[in-house]
Formats: C-alpha cells, sequence, structure tokens
C-alpha cells in the first residue's frame, strides 16, 4: 500500500530546503544530539541517578540512527540497514522510556527492558524483510519514541512547574516527542528532511538548555535538602494556598512514622485532631505560632503523641512556603508529670520528716532539759549546803557565837553562797529567754574573787582526790592588780566553774594552778590544770551550750555560761590544750577607763548614797519577805507602811500620800501590774517599783523593775536611780 497520498495533503512549498542543505542539517542535528549524550554522562557520573545513565544510552541509539542516514539517498535501502535502523530506534525508546519510570519513581525490572528491546529487534527483522512500505515498519518505533519524549516532558512540567528549568526541559521534550511522530512523513521526501533534522537540532539545544538550568536548580535544592533532613526538629512544608504538604525532611518521616507518599500532598491539620477545621493560612500561622501551644499528632498506627511547633513563611528553592516546625514533646510531659509526681511525694516525705524531726527535737529538749535539772539541782543543792552548813555552825555551837571573827566568816560565806543560788537561777532565766537583766556594776577586786571561789570549792576538790587516790597539788600565783567593774558573784561563779571543770580532768596525781596577772590595759586570770587536755574537735565545741563529754551529771552550760559572763563584761576567753597534755583557760577582763574632771568612766557608775527620809508603801503577800523589804528600807531611815495583798495596797495608797510604792508582782487579788497602773492614774507622779522573781522584760507601768531576790544595797540603788529621774512631791 502507498503512502504518497500523506504527502499530497501537506503544502510542499514550506518545507522544502535544498537537498543539499540535508547533510548539513543532519549533521548539525547530529552534533546537537552528541552535546546531549555529553550532558547527560556527566550528570550520570555527577548525580548517579540511574535514568542519565538510561538517557544516555537511549540518545546514543538515536544518534547511531541519525549517523545512518548520512547518505542515505545515495545506498540502497537493504533489509539489515533497515533493521538496524528500526531497531535503533525503537531501543532508544525504550531506554528513554525506563529512564523516565527511573525519574517518576516508578522503576522496571532490568530484565523487563531486555525483553522489550529483543521484541524490538524481532520486529525490526520481521518487518525489514516482509514489509514493503518503509512507513509502516518507523512510524510506529518512533511513535513509541515519541511518547517517551511526551511522558518525560509531561512529568517535569506537571512535578515542578515552579522552576523555570523544568518548564523549559518539560516542553523540549514534549516538542521532541511531537516531531518525532512527523519524522518517518519527512523521510519519504529528501527535501524536507533538511526542515527534520533542523528541528532536530534546535529541540535538542532546547532540551540542554532546559537540562542545565534545571540542574543548576536541583544543586540548590540538593544543598537545602541536606540541611533540611540535617535538622533534628521535623519540618514540614506546606502549599500557602492549599497547606498540603509539600515536602517533609526526614525528622519528620521519623516522627510521623511513615513514608513520603503517605504524607504527600496530604493537608497538614489532618494529621492532628487538634487542628482540624483550619483552612486558610493566617489561622495556622496564629494557632501554631500561640504561647506554650501544644497539639497532637496522630501517627498511622493511631497512636497519639504530643508536640509543639513552630510556623512561618519561608522562601526556598520551591518557592515562597509555609514551613511547620515540630517537636515531640511527649517524653518531656511524661517526665514533667513524673518529676511533679516525684516532687508531691518529697514534700510528703519533707512534712514527715519535719514531723519526725520536731519530735526529736522535742524529745533533745526533754533530754536537755532532763540534764540541766540535774545540774542545776547539784548546783543549787551545794549553794543551799552551804548556807544551811554554815548557819548551822553557828546555831549548833554556841560557842561559835562568841568568836565574832568566826560569826563574821560564817555569815560572809553564807551570803556569798546565798548570791551564787541567785545566780543560778538568773543564768538560767537569761540563757532561755535569750535577754540580759538588769545589773549594778561596782568594783570587783579579782584576787578576792578568786579566794573566795577557792575557799567554796576546796572540799569538792579534796573530796574527788581522796575518792580516786590521787594527789592534787594546788598552785596559786596572784599579783596585785586594780579593781575592775562587774559583778562579783557572776565572777566568782566563772572562776568556780573553770576550777572544777579542771579538777574534774585531774584523773591522776596533777597540779592545779590560778593564777592572776596585769597586761595591756586587762586584767587576766588563768586556770590551769595537768590533766587529760581536750581534742581539737571538744575545743571547738566546749563553749556550745548544752555540749559536754559529762555522761553522768552536768547541763553542758558551764563553760557556756563563763563565755557569756565574761563576753558581758567586756572580756575574751582563750582556750589552750592538748590531748594528755593539760588545759590552761585565760579570761582577759577589762580595766575601767580613767576617768578626768571632764570625762566619766565608761561603766555605768552607781549610786549607793541613801536617799532622804521618804514615806513609802510595801505591797508583799509573803510575810518573810516583806518583813525583809521593810528592815531594809527602815535602815535607810524610811517610814514604811506595809500591805498584805493589792486590794489592801490600793486602799491604803487612797487613804495615804506616799512618795514611793514598792510592790511584788504577782499578789492575790490585785496583781503588782495593775496596782501600779492604778497609782499612776491617781497620782502619776508618785515612782513605782516592782519587786518580782520572774523579771521577763514584759511591759509594766512601772518606773522601775527589781528581781528577787533583793539586797539592800540592790534597793537603795533603784529607789536613788528612779528618785533621780523626777520630783517627789512634798
Amino acid at each position: 500500500m502507498s503512502t504518497g497520498w500523506l504527502l499530497d495533503s501537506f503544502d510542499k512549498t514550506v518545507l522544502l530546503f535544498p537537498t543539499e542543505w540535508s547533510t548539513a542539517a543532519l549533521v548539525l542535528a547530529l552534533i546537537s544530539v552528541w552535546v546531549v549524550i555529553a550532558l547527560f554522562a556527566y550528570l550520570n557520573h555527577a548525580t548517579r541517578k540511574p535514568y542519565f545513565s538510561l538517557w544516555t544510552v537511549s540518545w546514543m541509539f538515536y544518534s547511531v540512527y541519525l549517523a545512518s542516514s548520512i547518505g542515505l539517498e545515495e545506498s540502497p535501502r537493504t533489509p539489515l540497514l533497515l533493521m538496524t535502523r528500526g531497531s535503533c530506534i525503537g531501543i532508544s525508546a525504550l531506554f528513554m522510556f525506563w529512564g523516565s519510570f527511573q525519574l517518576t519513581k516508578h522503576p522496571r525490572q532490568q530484565r523487563e527492558l531486555g525483553l522489550a528491546c529483543g521484541m524490538i529487534v524481532l520486529w525490526s527483522f520481521v518487518s525489514a524483510y516482509l514489509v514493503t512500505d518503509h512507513l509502516w515498519i518507523t512510524f510506529p518505533l518512533f511513535t513509541l519514541l515519541a511518547l517517551a519524549g511526551v511522558y518525560t516532558g509531561w512529568f517535569y512540567i506537571r512535578q515542578r512547574r515552579r522552576y523555570l528549568g523544568a518548564r523549559i526541559l518539560g516542553c523540549g521534550f514534549i516538542l521532541w516527542g511531537l516531531h518525532l511522530l512527523a519524522f518517518p512523513l519527512a523521510e519519504l521526501e529528501p527535501r524536507f528532511m533538511a526542515c527534520g533534522y533542523f528541528t532536530s537540532a534546535i529541540l535538542a539545544v532546547l532540551i540542554t538548555v532546559g537540562m542545565v538550568v534545571e540542574q543548576e536548580v536541583n544543586v540548590s535544592e540538593h544543598s537545602y535538602r541536606e540541611l533540611f533532613d540535617l535538622s533534628g526538629d521535623a519540618i514540614f512544608l506546606l502549599d500557602p494556598t492549599s497547606l498540603q504538604i509539600v515536602e517533609a525532611n526526614l525528622a519528620a518521616l521519623r516522627l510521623t512514622d511513615s513514608g513520603y507518599s503517605h504524607l504527600h500532598n496530604r493537608p497538614f491539620q489532618s494529621l492532628s485532631p487538634d487542628l482540624a477545621g483550619i483552612t486558610d493560612q493566617p489561622t495556622l500561622l496564629q494557632t501554631v505560632n500561640q504561647p506554650c501551644h501544644e497539639f497532637r499528632l496522630t501517627l498511622p498506627s493511631g497512636t497519639t503523641i504530643v508536640c509543639e511547633g513552630r510556623a512561618s513563611l519561608t522562601s526556598c528553592p520551591r518557592g515562597e512556603m509555609i514551613q511547620v516546625s515540630v517537636r515531640d514533646i511527649t517524653q518531656h510531659k511524661l517526665t514533667e508529670e513524673s518529676l511533679r509526681d516525684t516532687a508531691a511525694r518529697l514534700a510528703a516525705a519533707l512534712t514527715e520528716l519535719r514531723n519526725t524531726q520536731g519530735q526529736l527535737v522535742q524529745q533533745e529538749r526533754l533530754r536537755a532539759l532532763e540534764q540541766m535539772a540535774s545540774g542545776v539541782a547539784h548546783d543549787f543543792n551545794n549553794a543551799l549546803a552551804k548556807i544551811l552548813g554554815f548557819n548551822e555552825l553557828l546555831l549548833a555551837w554556841p560557842e561559835n557565837l562568841n568568836d565574832q571573827n568566826k560569826v563574821k566568816k560564817f555569815l560572809q560565806m553564807s551570803n556569798a553562797a546565798a548570791r551564787d543560788a541567785v545566780q543560778i537561777v538568773n543564768r538560767l532565766r537569761e540563757f532561755y529567754r535569750q535577754r540580759k537583766v538588769s545589773e549594778v556594776y561596782q568594783p570587783v577586786d579579782i584576787n578576792e574573787v578568786i579566794e573566795q571561789a577557792i575557799i567554796l570549792t576546796q572540799p569538792r576538790w579534796k573530796d574527788q582526790a581522796m575518792s580516786h587516790g590521787i594527789t592534787i597539788q594546788l598552785e596559786i600565783s596572784l599579783h596585785d592588780a586594780p579593781p575592775i567593774r562587774g559583778q562579783a558573784a557572776e565572777l566568782r561563779e566563772v572562776v568556780v566553774n573553770l576550777i572544777l571543770n579542771a579538777v574534774d580532768a585531774l584523773q591522776q596525781d596533777g597540779t592545779l594552778t590560778v593564777s592572776t596577772r596585769v597586761a595591756e590595759g586587762h586584767v587576766a586570770f588563768s586556770i590551769a590544770d595537768t590533766g587529760t587536755g581536750m581534742t581539737a574537735e571538744v575545743r571547738e565545741r566546749c563553749l556550745e551550750p548544752f555540749f559536754s563529754t559529762k555522761s553522768q551529771q552536768g547541763t553542758g552550760l558551764g563553760l557556756a555560761i563563763v563565755y557569756g559572763i565574761i563576753h558581758r563584761h567586756g572580756g575574751t576567753i582563750d582556750i589552750q590544750s592538748a590531748p594528755n597534755e593539760g588545759t590552761t583557760i585565760t579570761a582577759r577582763l577589762p580595766l575601767p577607763a580613767p576617768t578626768t574632771d571632764d570625762s566619766t568612766s565608761s561603766l555605768p557608775a552607781t549610786n549607793n548614797a541613801t536617799p532622804a527620809p521618804l514615806k513609802v508603801l510595801v505591797v508583799e503577800d509573803d510575810p518573810q519577805v516583806l518583813h525583809v523589804q521593810s528592815e531594809y528600807l527602815r535602815g535607810d531611815g524610811h517610814t514604811v507602811i506595809t500591805a498584805a495583798n493589792g486590794r489592801d495596797g490600793l486602799d491604803k495608797f487612797r487613804a495615804n500620800r506616799f512618795d514611793l510604792v514598792v510592790t511584788d508582782r504577782a499578789l492575790p487579788e490585785l496583781s503588782g501590774d495593775q496596782l501600779a497602773q492604778a497609782v499612776k492614774e491617781l497620782h502619776p507622779e508618785t515612782p513605782v517599783v516592782i519587786v518580782t522573781g520572774f523579771a521577763d522584760g514584759r511591759p509594766t507601768p512601772a518606773d522601775a523593775v527589781l528581781g528577787k531576790p533583793i539586797t539592800q544595797a540592790a534597793l537603795r540603788e533603784t529607789i536613788a536611780q528612779v528618785l533621780h529621774s523626777r520630783t517627789i512631791p512634798a
């Protein structure tokens, strides 16, 4: 069947070229195809993409077909030549298709390619010998090659339409494919061939340019992709209009536990039930970017994870996209919840621990109070034993009353023991209430205080020496020292404590040394022993309250009270001790500042002058205490009227005019504070002195508070002070 009628239907004048141009056009087309082959071969080497190698082979077979056309007009068309040309076109078409399948991620097996190539060769062989019309041999093969070109071009335009290079490349492949459909017809007329070859050359150049531009974009996209995939956060690129997922990095694929095909072109909001209903870009950006916003993502397995994210518009090789960065915080939330539970349990445990600690502290306090009560009872009984003993020596042995020196000595020692008992009570009150009682400082001879303390402690250390079968040698080295300002009873208590501690440290024969000296504006006295000594730890803690190395008796307050008294007198304590080398404790007390006509002593001044005779109301419910206080006042020349309770005292105050009121605080019917308040309301100018055994610092309307037991000197000093600050009514 003749195909000449197909050419008769075209206006051939438009496409006709001189015959001699055909060879030149063919060579030009062949050169352009070789350029394409060289480009594909380079890209195959550079990118290792399998479709470039397949396309390289495809275009090589196409170039063989073009090369076989050189001089074809002068040579006979033998069946072998026709078979070779047909096989080249068919194999070129198959390799083009297989490369395009690789490009579109739909690869085919190599054995399928081999089988198809075998069928093409067989078709070419059979048709070369059986088909007489050459058009029917080549047209199906060119159609197959044209379809491969159109398929490749369609993929580039559809999948990468955002890029100019992809559009150029896609148009080049499609036009090249359509051109191949007309190529067999052009071979029927030699003068048409020049036009066909020129068209092939132009389209090959177009494909080359498009491929170069496309690869530049691919390089940029590849660099972006590397950074994209290296991100630790899951990143989704969304189409700004449809909100569909255009791209997702490796972290996103791992996070969603799915492949790219599952995510591609899927609306991002479909991944999360918390984002359902969002249809536009502004709403998505505003929702995801809310501070501390969390949303759930549902995985293909049905598992739900908690995420936080950020969304923004960004420019990338694909153009302007919505970039959504997502971070899985499921484990963080679980850890946070676990930490909250742990914190709650710790809080409960801490509360329980505090309760237990409170119980332990209470037990420790009770133990300390028990120890202190035992120690205080011991010290207080010692003081009472001295008072009772000296009084009994006077009362039980009448002949002692005839010896005035003995009477005076016994009374002095009994009075000193009574003062010691007062100090035991005062130091406990001071320690527990953390306050200082009112003190009267007087000149004190430290040597006299030490001599009294030695006399008081001699029975103790002699008894200890006898009970342990040891010998204690006492060495006394007292140097002349000027008087200091302070309280003799407190300082005597310091020396007694230090001597008794030193005696307790002597577990074998040893020496107890008591000495005084004056140096650098201080009077210093030292108590040294050759006993067991102290370790560094004990030496550091020996001044702490309740710290004691004695397991059977004592409160642990001894050295703490010593430190408090010395510190209150403005002095310092130095302790030198080492195990088995004895202990030396030195106390340094400041001397009074010298006085001149223009200056006074820095220590509080005292005034023991007896005030002018006064009319005094004394209110006390204890008859013996009332008698002692009345005798103190009468001895100073005052007129005294007494009352046994607060109500009686107020009645007598209303009936008489008094210059001074001295009242106990704890009174029946009307307390001392209430009585003082009533006195101030009736006559504000009348001074009131409260005498109490509970001088705890509470507010009082009285002018002065005097702690029991009182001495005549203390009462006289207090009266002088309150009278000095106000005018006595006539």
